[in-house]
């Protein structure tokens, strides 16, 4: 009886949550919208492309001119559901990948669901009221509004379970339960999206902490905890680890000078928990709310707001008065800046810290806390059973008529067309004239744009199109400092088109051809530098005559002591590329006679995390490779190891002796293996502790 009625009740979510995102899941002309196009989908595009080839994917050379993309957090390449989908696509079709990944992201959505109906009955609700929790939990407030940035929903997904563990071991060490605690948020962390996954682990510490003051929970817990977060980090080492090293390399260290105050929800959306449509969500033509759409959608029904007061007003009970606590901690976070606490406490945190800090993503805790209030208000209203599903029905109702199938988690294919393998803009005309011009050369020669739809940084990986910029909080410091003398802007920024189309660093990146539109074309067309080769729907295409080779020799280098002194010599025009290099370390060019040859390089294998170059000197020389330089890269000359040295601020380098030389180069990331076995420890760790059963002690009746 008891499995009939779990099976009825996991599948009424089931169905609620699959009803609620119907249109993107069974319909073609239907997807997630705007960031799921343009972030997390043309990363895991390039982890099935290379899947498919049977290598993982480590290295993006499409972007940013190289890339480590195995530690950029958003692609969730370790995410087992991610990675699964990317394997089945890999198998199958490159067209199914978005599919999948809707398919997952919903799943986990349900999963979500189901612990929250769970947690909602550790917390006094009766089945019926803690499944109409659970579904506006799942379909209502923060999972309505944040499809687009599925990262964000995978993270939080696992939050209702690490609470549940969190409630379980209130009372005593359940070894299985604090396996659950750190499995849950391991997967918060492998979700991708480092704002969300922080709301998730310092919520549930906050819970801990509030269940101990109010005595529903001995102090140990605290300690239990803490070792499910220590835990749950090594989990998911395999991620973490990696991307704390980017981090350290990237413009991301710099992210809370970007953040100024902090941010937050502006508190005009607390109107949706009423009115949800009062800025015209639904209508993006005549939207006029304060902020983005996303982050004005906090409604969970007018009943379930109506249950949450209830509860609060007539269930005066210490469960009660936690999840009040919770909801207050929740709306506090989530405004942020809005509010004279945070502008008091923010500023006073650490930097490392504040740049993981994101309030807009962090109503997940407000809604959580409210759909459990409501599941406990329900239970305290004196009516059948019946009356109860009845309200769970009216609310799922309610919650799908509003929500579903709006702005923030459905986009029209035929209203905004996403870059494919086949189009740009809904053209194959354009996508597959820039591919014949750019794959002229091998490897294919880099574009970039002035005045150009930013997908043809964010998309790189889906049009195979190399570029030399791209769109990423975790972009590598050192090439926006390049970036920087194309476009006046901060350091933190990770987007910057053409604007100055004159500088020699545009030569530099390998940047043959330069796409523009509109009246920025004219400024091309008067240059002497740039030639107008034809015009394409809604573009302009030019070709830089003036572009260098992606690997060329020089025969001077100049070292400069730091990265200020190197954009000193690149701003005084104190150095002409094509001769000389600007290194961090001094070079020792091999001495040797001069040959009467002339110098060459050829490439006789690129693929995205290796290549091959055949280099012949007519005197010493130094070889300079226009791909971003990072820890992990390995170089052999004529089978020798040789050092790779940081070149012209972003770039690598080698030092190249007279004569005939075959120079290999590889992406080994020493920090992938050691820090994947501290994941693999850790999972076998867990595993037999959740088999591990030694009875707790007596739980404590309140």
């Amino acid at each position: 009886m008891r499995s009939t009625r779990s099976i009825l009740i996991y599948g009424s979510l089931l169905a609620d949550v699959v009803a609620f995102f119907h249109k993107p899941l069974f319909s073609t002309q239907y997807t997630f919208p705007w960031d799921f196009h343009g972030v997390q989908l043309p990363l895991i595009t390039f982890l099935s492309d290379q899947l498919r080839q049977g290598r993982l994917a480590l290295w993006n050379p499409f972007s940013y001119c190289g890339y480590p993309v195995f530690e950029n957090i958003e692609g969730c390449f370790f995410h087992p559901l991610v990675f699964l989908s990317a394997l089945i696509s890999s198998h199958t079709s490159p067209d199914n990948l978005a599919l999948l990944l809707e398919w997952i992201t919903v799943l986990q959505i349900w999963l979500a669901g189901i612990a929250a109906y769970h947690l909602f009955q550790e917390l006094g609700a009766g089945r019926a009221s803690a499944w109409a929790g659970a579904i506006i939990f799942q379909t209502g407030g923060y999972f309505a509004s944040q499809a687009e940035h599925i990262g964000a929903i995978m993270a939080v997904a696992w939050m209702p379970l690490a609470w549940l563990a969190i409630v379980k071991l209130r009372f005593g060490l359940y070894r299985g339960w604090l396996a659950t605690l750190a499995g849950a948020l391991g997967m918060a962390v492998l979700g991708g999206f480092p704002q969300p996954t922080l709301a998730v682990f310092a919520s549930t510490v906050v819970l801990a902490f509030v269940l101990v003051s109010l005595r529903l929970g001995r102090v140990q817990l605290m300690v239990w905890t803490a070792a499910g977060c220590l835990l749950g980090i090594a989990l998911a080492a395999i991620q973490f680890i990696p991307t704390a090293q980017l981090t350290q390399h990237s413009v991301a260290k710099y992210r809370a000078e970007w953040l100024g105050t902090g941010g937050g929800l502006y508190w005009q959306s607390l109107v949706s928990l009423v009115l949800p449509n009062h800025y015209n969500l639904f209508d993006l033509h005549r939207f006029n709310g304060p902020g983005e759409i996303t982050f004005l959608y906090l409604y969970c029904s007018i009943a379930g707001l109506a249950l949450a007061l209830i509860a609060l007003s007539v269930r005066h009970t210490r469960y009660v008065a936690a999840l009040g606590i919770m909801l207050v901690v929740g709306m506090l976070w989530m405004l942020g800046d809005k509010t004279p606490l945070w502008r008091l406490v923010y500023p006073v945190l650490p930097e490392t810290v504040r740049i993981g800090i994101h309030p807009e993503y962090t109503y997940c805790i407000f809604t959580l806390s409210l759909a459990g209030l409501a599941a406990i208000g329900l239970e305290s209203l004196r009516v059948s059973g019946a009356i109860r599903i009845l309200a769970g029905i009216v609310i799922a109702v309610d919650l799908y008529l509003v929500g579903s199938g709006r702005p923030m988690n459905t986009a029209s294919l035929n209203n905004d067309p996403p870059v494919t393998r086949q189009s740009f803009e809904g053209s194959t005309q354009l996508l597959s004239e820039i591919r014949r011009h750019v794959n002229e050369n091998s490897p294919p020669w880099r574009i970039d744009t002035v005045d150009a739809n930013i997908n043809w940084a964010t998309c790189a990986t889906i049009t195979r199109v190399p570029t030399a910029n791209g769109v990423s909080p975790l972009a590598l410091e050192n090439i926006i400092q390049l970036r920087l003398f194309l476009h006046d802007g901060y350091r933190w920024g990770w987007y910057y088109p053409v604007e100055k189309a004159g500088s020699p660093v545009l030569d530099l990146m390998n940047v043959k051809y330069v796409i523009t539109r509109g009246g920025s074309a004219d400024r091309l067309l008067g240059s002497p530098k740039y030639r107008h080769v034809e015009s394409l729907p809604g573009y302009e295409l030019f070709e830089n005559l003036s572009v260098m080779p992606r690997y060329f020799l020089v025969h001077e280098t100049k070292r400069a002591e730091s990265l200020a002194e190197a954009r000193r010599i690149i701003d005084e025009g104190a150095i002409d590329f094509r001769r000389t290099a600007i290194t961090a370390q001094t070079v020792p060019l091999l001495s040797g006679a001069s040959s009467n040859g002339a110098d060459e390089v050829r490439v006789t294998e690129y693929l995205p995390d290796s290549l091959e170059l055949s280099v012949v000197s007519s005197s010493p020389a130094f070889l300079v490779l226009s791909e971003s330089y990072y820890p992990g890269w390995v170089a052999w000359l004529d089978g020798t190891p040789t050092p790779i040295y940081e070149t012209d601020i972003a770039f690598r380098g080698v030092a190249m002796p007279i004569g005939s030389h075959v120079l290999r180069m590889q992406f080994h990331p020493g920090i992938l293996p050691w820090s994947a076995a501290v994941s693999l420890a850790t999972a076998l760790f867990l595993t037999a502790l959740a088999f591990w059963r030694i009875a707790p002690a007596r739980p404590v009746r309140r």
